[in-house]
């Protein structure tokens, strides 16, 4: 392909290897000009290797620009607060209990405010959405029936209904991840992509790539080496 596409990764939760496999099989299928990427959060937690993910996307960022853009997901806002020195005890343990203990390991401490700064800083200054004509880019998806403008950082990061059973029209295709799908594949609906296969429980890591202005993507790649064209 001589023209440039958008990939979309599903949560990673610190399944490093996973990771690089799907990136080097995404340039692969670019083949020509570098492709664009948008990482829908929860980079850490419940894998391996949060501490090598959080390392590698920062650097790519630092190269690449607006060529990769990384979100907020609801696992880095719970390390954030977790991490501040005002938390409560509620903060600390809603983090541990989902995941933060593999990520404490992976960065050989034994407390969230002994990450390195430059992380805990990156992940603070994380947008919430990236949106373009046709599809807004978020964590967990949209509340029916508010206007995009509107929606509140608690429903952007968490919301699971009514926004997964709804067949609303929200004006763009909303592409999210925070809800592994059961069968372990991306689930594409008329108004929505769920991009979270279960990278850490076992799943494939997944990206939707999209060419021009088409709403819909026109293929998915996953870590395992399948590339489904649509």
């Amino acid at each position: 392909m001589s023209h440039s596409l958008t990939f979309a990764i599903g949560d990673i939760h610190g399944c490093f290897d996973k990771l690089q496999t799907l990136l080097a099989l995404c340039e692969i299928v670019q083949g020509g000009e570098g492709p664009r990427f948008i990482f829908i959060g929860d980079y850490i937690d419940r894998g391996p290797d949060s501490r090598q993910v959080v390392d590698f996307l920062i650097r790519r960022q630092s190269d690449l620009g607006r060529r990769f853009i990384c979100l907020r997901g609801n696992h880095e806002e719970m390390l954030v607060r977790a991490a501040d020195k005002y938390r409560s005890d509620h903060d600390l343990m809603t983090w541990w209990g989902n995941g933060g203990e593999q990520t404490l390991k992976s960065y050989g401490v034994d407390d969230p405010s002994e990450l390195p700064a430059e992380h805990l800083s990156w992940m603070k200054q994380l947008p919430l959405t990236h949106i373009d004509r046709h599809r807004l880019f978020v964590h967990a998806g949209v509340r029916p029936g508010v206007p995009l403008a509107l929606q509140s950082k608690e429903d952007l990061l968490w919301i699971r209904e009514p926004f997964l059973s709804s067949r609303d029209d929200h004006g763009v295709l909303v592409v999210h991840g925070h809800t592994p799908t059961t069968s372990r594949q991306a689930d594409l609906r008329a108004n929505r992509l769920n991009l979270d296969t279960g990278a850490c429980f076992g799943g494939p890591l997944t990206a939707a790539a999209w060419s021009g202005a088409r709403r819909a993507p026109i293929m998915f790649v996953t870590d395992i080496g399948e590339i489904v064209r649509l």
